[in-house]
């Protein structure tokens, strides 16, 4: 009786290990994310999107990563000859990039020129990552494998991709991936299903070095981006009012483009910060301010709460995956600049209330576990 309970016992756990895709004789096994060019300078999305390859990568998948690389900045700005860039160019970026992402080794890099069958190599899934690419994966034949869409934002920011048409693409067949709940309903709303897996963080990289308690009260961190949907002019002029009103404040920002020109002195800028370096402004930050009027998920928050800084926000809707309004966050309406002022005012004239908003808010932040969601996705990769 006991080898009879041992074997069932055995069989039941290698169903549980099946079932999410531990063991190497489930049905798919090669993976290939799509990537719309060359992704030279970080981004949340894209930090994801690696995370993923990474961690597929480590539970035994053979995942590839594949570079649209014709679309790129190259091939639009200026002449190279196509032998140059099919032989040099585009061999040399996917070797060198991405630089801000430490990928694993085991994470095959390849390029395309066109997203066509006789360029995609054959796999058991692909999965594409920006909505510019979806009508060309639609029409790839089956043998490269089950096509799924993952969802991090709604891509109605280009000229040519208005919201209608971007909602036409969640009805073209594929398996629908969104990471957060608002995502889901403009993925419902185009008639449409998918699957929600909210982002993850890492909290091996971030994490607090600071204690709460201990940190200058009066002090406040920002990413800074020039897509007019992250609404940073109205940060910069929430920032500026409250520097008026509290002549010790020390502001810190973070971002992509470089330091503009226009940045007054007591603004502090780290162009193209490592996750070391955003660890850094984190800890050494009590309040984290984001004034987005769209964000698919908001990454850079939940970093800075899993870090220890209070977090005072626009209500822009993804941020509704880890924040909640006076629990673990103060929350307000998009470009509304007076609401941001008196936000983190609060907070600044009560310490007490700012290290009970960021203490709830690392607590909760560690609900974004990376195992869950690497669970969910092989989930959608078995079905």
């Amino acid at each position: 009786m006991p080898s009879i309970n041992c074997s069932l016992k055995i069989r039941e756990k290698e169903k549980s290990l099946y079932a999410t895709g531990f063991l190497k004789g489930q049905a798919i096994k090669k993976i290939n994310f799509l990537f719309p060019g060359v992704p030279r300078i970080s981004s949340g999305g894209l930090k994801m999107v690696f995370e993923y390859a990474n961690r597929l990568s480590q539970r035994g998948y053979e995942v590839g990563i594949i570079f649209n690389c014709e679309g790129g900045f190259y091939s639009k700005r200026m002449y190279i000859p196509r032998f140059i860039k099919e032989h040099i160019l585009y061999p040399l970026l996917i070797r060198y990039y991405p630089k801000w992402f430490n990928l694993d080794s085991r994470v095959k890099k390849s390029f395309v020129t066109a997203i066509k069958d006789n360029e995609i190599p054959e796999a058991d899934a692909i999965i594409v990552t920006a909505v510019v690419s979806t009508p060309y994966v639609a029409k790839l034949s089956e043998s490269k494998g089950k096509k799924i869409y993952f969802i991090q934002g709604f891509e109605n920011w280009y000229e040519d991709w208005p919201a209608e048409r971007v909602m036409s693409t969640y009805r073209m067949g594929m398996k629908n991936i969104v990471v957060a709940k608002w995502l889901e309903e403009k993925v419902k709303e185009a008639g449409a299903d998918c699957i929600v897996i909210p982002n993850s963080i890492d909290l091996k990289v971030f994490n607090i070095d600071i204690p709460i308690e201990e940190r200058e009260s009066h002090s406040i961190a920002m990413l800074y981006h020039t897509q007019p949907l992250k609404g940073a002019k109205y940060g910069l002029e929430a920032l500026s009012r409250l520097k008026r009103k509290y002549p010790d404040l020390k502001v810190r920002l973070f971002g992509k483009p470089m330091r503009p020109s226009n940045f007054p002195r007591w603004i502090q800028y780290t162009h193209n910060a490592t996750q070391k370096q955003l660890r850094e402004i984190y800890n050494l930050s009590a309040i984290f301010m984001c004034s987005s009027i769209q964000e698919g998920f908001g990454l850079t928050g939940a970093e800075a709460m899993a870090c220890g800084a209070a977090y005072v926000s626009s209500d822009y809707g993804g941020v509704h995956e880890y924040a909640k309004h006076r629990r673990n966050a103060l929350l307000s309406n998009p470009r509304d600049v007076d609401a941001l002022v008196e936000h983190v005012s609060y907070l600044l004239d009560h310490p007490k209330e700012r290290i009970r908003l960021a203490e709830t808010g690392y607590r909760d932040i560690q609900q974004l576990d990376w195992e869950k969601s690497l669970d969910k996705f092989e989930q959608v990769l078995q079905l």
